[in-house]
C-alpha cells in the first residue's frame, strides 16, 4: 500500500476502507489526507470511523463524498454493549468542501457529530430500534445548502417534545425523499420539514409483513394540509392513483399530484401480507379486502387536497378484478364520492379497471339499491379505458362501456372522445359508442404486465 501511495504523488485519491483491513493501513495515510476526494467506510465499526477521524484531523479539501456502512458495536469487555463513546470534537470536520454524505447505520446514526457546511446531497438510511426525529431535524436545519435529501427509516420513530410550530427550512431542496416502515409518524416529520424549492417530494409508508392494514396509511388532513402548503407551490393540474398486487400478496400504491409548475408531490404505500394465510382463496381474499381499502383511503386522500378543484387530467390505475358484489357497491359508491370532487377534466384514464364500478347503475347487481352515491362523471373531454381485466372483454365489454357512454349522455354530459384499448375487441364496437360519444377510437393491443 506504501508503493501505491507513493505513485500516487499530487493526484486525487478514492480510498475504501472495512474492518478486516490493517490496523496499521491508516498510520501511511496522514502524508496523503489532503489528496483524498472519495472515503467509503464500507463495513466499519462506529469505533474504527471514529479513530479514523481522529487520526485524520487535519484539513480535507479535496473531499467531496463520504460513504459511512456503520455495523453494530460489539465490546467483549466494558463498557456495556453498544455503547459508543462520542468523539471530542466532529467526525471529519476538515471535510468543509463535502458535496454528498451517504449514511447507513444498523444502531446509532450519531447525526449530531458530523457539520458539513457545504453539503448538497444526504442520503440517510437506518435500522435501530428508536429513532429521534429532533435529531434529524437538528441536523437538517444546520445544512442550508442541501439540495437532494433521501432518508429512509426502519425503526420507531420518536417525535418527543416537538414543538408543533417548528419548521425545519431547505431553501435549496429539490428533492426530498422520506420512507418510513412501521415507524409510526413518518407524515409528522414532512411536516417540520418545509423544501420552498423541491421539485419532486416522495413520502412513502412500508408495512412489514401483516394481515391488518392500518388506517392511516395517507395524512389526516390537518397533516395533509400542512405538507401542501410546504412541499406545493401551485394548483395541482394532474393525478395519478397507481395500485398493483402481486402474486406473493403484495399491495403497493402510489399517489401523485403534478402541479401546474410540474413540481410533484407523491405519496406511497406498500403492505405485504404475512405467512400466516396458506389457503389461496382466503389469501385472495384478503388482497382483495385490502386492494379496496387502500383505494378508500387513496380516494379520501385525493378529495382531502386543498387544491384539488383545479385539476384537468385524473388518472386510475388498478387492476380490482373484484369479485364480491359488497366491494363493487362500495367501490362505485367511493368513485362516485371521487368524481363529485373534481370540476371538468381535460383527460379521464381508468387502467386496468373493471368498467362494472364506473358505471351509474350496475346491471349485475340489480337487487342493491341502496347506492349511496350515482357514479355521475364530471365533464370529461378524452375519456380513456385501457385494458379491462380479461375477463370483462367481448361482449361484456361492450354492454358496460357503452352503457357507461350512453349514461352519460343520457345526463347531459356525454364525453367528447372516448378510447378503448383491450387485447381483444369485437367487431363494431365504435359503431356501438358512436350515438353517444363526440368521436370513438377502439383498439387492440396485448397487455403488459408491469
Amino acid at each position: 500500500m506504501k508503493t501505491l501511495l507513493e505513485r500516487a504523488k499530487g493526484s486525487a485519491l478514492d480510498i475504501i476502507t472495512n474492518s478486516n483491513d490493517p490496523v496499521d493501513a491508516l498510520t501511511l495515510l496522514p502524508p496523503y489526507t489532503r489528496q483524498i476526494r472519495y472515503l467509503n467506510f464500507g463495513h466499519n465499526y462506529w469505533s474504527e470511523v471514529r479513530r479514523f477521524s481522529e487520526v485524520h484531523s487535519g484539513p480535507l479539501p479535496l473531499l467531496r463524498a463520504l460513504r459511512i456502512n456503520a455495523i453494530e458495536e460489539f465490546h467483549v469487555v466494558e463498557p456495556p454493549l453498544n455503547v459508543i463513546i462520542p468523539p471530542s470534537f466532529p467526525l471529519f470536520r476538515g471535510a468543509v468542501n463535502l458535496k454528498r454524505f451517504v449514511l447507513h447505520s444498523e444502531r446509532f446514526p450519531p447525526l449530531g457529530h458530523f457539520v458539513f457546511p457545504n453539503l448538497t446531497t444526504f442520503e440517510l438510511s437506518t435500522m435501530r430500534e428508536e429513532f429521534l426525529a429532533s435529531e434529524l431535524l437538528d441536523f437538517l436545519e444546520a445544512l442550508p445548502t442541501l439540495r437532494k435529501v433521501d432518508i429512509t427509516i426502519f425503526a420507531y420513530i420518536v417525535l418527543g417534545e416537538i414543538p408543533q410550530e417548528r419548521v425545519v427550512v431547505l431553501p435549496n431542496a429539490e428533492t426530498f425523499f422520506l420512507v418510513v416502515s412501521d415507524g409510526g409518524p413518518g407524515y409528522e416529520i414532512a411536516a417540520h420539514i418545509l423544501c420552498p424549492s423541491a421539485r419532486l417530494t416522495s413520502l412513502v409508508h412500508e408495512q412489514e409483513p401483516d394481515n391488518v392494514i392500518p388506517g392511516d396509511i395517507f395524512p389526516t388532513s390537518d397533516l395533509w394540509n400542512a405538507i401542501v402548503r410546504q412541499y406545493t407551490r401551485s394548483p395541482v393540474e394532474e393525478v395519478t392513483l397507481e395500485i398493483k398486487t402481486t402474486p406473493d400478496s403484495t399491495v403497493t400504491c402510489s399517489l401523485t399530484f403534478q402541479s401546474l409548475d410540474t413540481t410533484i408531490l407523491r405519496l406511497g404505500f406498500e403492505f405485504s401480507a404475512s405467512d400466516d394465510v396458506e389457503d389461496e382463496y382466503e389469501s385472495e381474499m384478503l388482497i382483495e379486502d385490502v386492494g379496496y381499502e387502500v383505494f378508500y383511503q387513496a380516494s379520501r386522500a385525493i378529495q382531502d387536497h386543498p387544491l384539488l378543484p383545479n385539476v384537468k387530467r385524473l388518472h386510475i390505475k388498478y387492476r380490482n378484478i373484484v369479485s364480491r358484489s359488497n366491494l363493487m357497491i362500495c367501490m362505485a359508491n367511493e368513485i362516485g364520492g371521487l368524481f363529485k370532487s373534481v370540476g371538468p377534466l381535460d383527460e379521464l384514464t381508468i387502467h386496468s379497471c373493471d368498467p362494472r364500478s364506473y358505471l351509474p347503475l350496475l346491471p349485475d347487481f340489480t337487487e342493491f339499491y341502496d347506492m349511496e352515491q350515482l357514479v355521475v362523471f364530471p365533464p370529461v373531454k378524452e375519456f380513456t379505458i385501457t385494458h379491462p381485466p380479461r375477463s370483462y372483454d367481448g361482449a361484456r365489454s361492450i354492454t358496460t362501456i357503452v352503457g357507461l357512454a350512453k349514461s352519460q349522455h343520457a345526463l347531459g354530459v356525454p364525453f367528447e372522445r372516448v378510447t378503448v384499448c383491450a387485447e381483444k375487441l369485437p367487431a363494431g364496437m365504435v359503431e356501438m359508442l358512436r350515438p353517444w360519444v363526440g368521436a370513438a377510437d377502439c383498439y387492440e393491443k396485448r397487455y403488459t404486465y408491469e
